[in-house]
This record gives C-alpha cells, sequence and structure tokens, in this order.
C-alpha cells in the first residue's frame, strides 16, 4: 500500500482561512491604529489654535472687549480652523471664565476641541 504525503484540499482550505482571518483582523487593527493617530493630530492643532486664541485675548489686557460668541479662524498646519469664543460671568465681577471651541467646519458643528481659563477684565 502506497501512501502520499502531502495535504488533502480540505487541510489546504482550512489553512487558507485562518490565514484570511489573522489578515482581515491584523488590518483592522491598523486601521484603527492609524484613525486614532489622526484624531491625536487634529486634537493636537486644535488645541494649538485654543491657545493662540487665548494669548491673543490676554495680550489685549484693557482693551480686551470680552464679547460673548465671537468667531473666527486660523490656519494651522495648511488647515483652516473655525473657533468660537464664550464668555460667561463669575461670582467675582473682576473676572470672566472664557472658553474657545474650536471646530474643523465653517457651520461650527464638528468641534474638535474646548479649553477654558479665567480672565481679568481689567489686567494688562
Amino acid at each position: 500500500m502506497k501512501f502520499n504525503k502531502g495535504f488533502t484540499l480540505l487541510e489546504v482550505l482550512v489553512a487558507l482561512s485562518i490565514c484570511a482571518m489573522a489578515g482581515i483582523a491584523a488590518m483592522q487593527a491598523t486601521g484603527e491604529h492609524i484613525h486614532h493617530l489622526t484624531t491625536i493630530e487634529e486634537q493636537t492643532y486644535a488645541s494649538w489654535v485654543a491657545e493662540n486664541v487665548l494669548i491673543e485675548q490676554r495680550t489685549k489686557g484693557e482693551q480686551w472687549q470680552g464679547k460673548n460668541n465671537a468667531r473666527g479662524s486660523e490656519v494651522m498646519a495648511g488647515v483652516e480652523w473655525f473657533w468660537q469664543q464664550e464668555v460667561v460671568a463669575t461670582a467675582d465681577k473682576s473676572f470672566v471664565k472664557v472658553t474657545i471651541n474650536v471646530f474643523t467646519d465653517e457651520k461650527y458643528e464638528n468641534s474638535a476641541y474646548e479649553l477654558s481659563t479665567y480672565l481679568n477684565k481689567g489686567s494688562k
């Protein structure tokens, strides 16, 4: 009796399906990793935009108007970012809470970052 050495068709198909599933899992993990990196990059740039806006507000000193819902845009890393300022009164009348919301779109719908601080209305 002569025995053939090798794999049957069924064994080959099972091995291929296992390799295919492992490949799909690896691709999904890679895709999620890339998505998270993109999100982190977006949040980093948006935080820089918010910090720049708050620094501009602080440097204006007494000339700062403190308008609620003031809006603007800034280009960072070749992308135009849109920001909106929210000013809220505090218990101490000499301070206000200023929140800068940074958005990725002109309609101010897709928020990317939010940064808050307290400003002395009369400080320089």
